[in-house]
């Protein structure tokens, strides 16, 4: 190999590795009406609570799917199932586990998340929808 295929070879293992680091990421935080909005527009869209099954059955966001973050090995099993390719809409009652959930979401690949701004405590009307 000639300086010159090195240098191509180099490029190409930069590209790659900027394709994978850069990906395309879509996202947020989200209030009530945009989160509601953005969820009944995004085609195969998951609603996602994250709180335990006794607040699930106290009440719900409609077609909710709910995987309990205070049960770390049954969460970090259920989202290693989520189809990274979906759009993801994430909730809890404050806003706080919902974001830790995020983070270990994107640890496994999983970039196209919203989240709801606060939790359903601050926007109670959410669970009308």
């Amino acid at each position: 190999m000639n300086k010159y295929t090195y240098i191509l070879v180099g490029f190409v293992a930069l590209g790659i590795l900027a394709f994978f680091l850069y990906r395309p990421v879509s996202g947020g935080t989200l209030n009530s009406v945009d989160f509601i909005n953005k969820f009944k527009n995004t085609p195969n869209a998951v609603m996602l609570d994250v709180r335990t099954p006794a607040e699930f059955g106290a009440g719900h966001i409609a077609n909710a799917v709910n995987i309990d973050y205070n049960n770390p090995s049954l969460f970090a099993n259920e989202i290693k199932k989520l189809d990274p390719t979906k759009t993801y809409f994430v909730y809890c009652r404050s806003g706080s586990r919902s974001s830790q959930a995020i983070v270990l979401m994107k640890k496994e690949s999983i970039n196209n998340i919203y989240e709801l701004q606060g939790g359903i405590v601050s926007s109670p009307e959410v669970l009308r929808y």
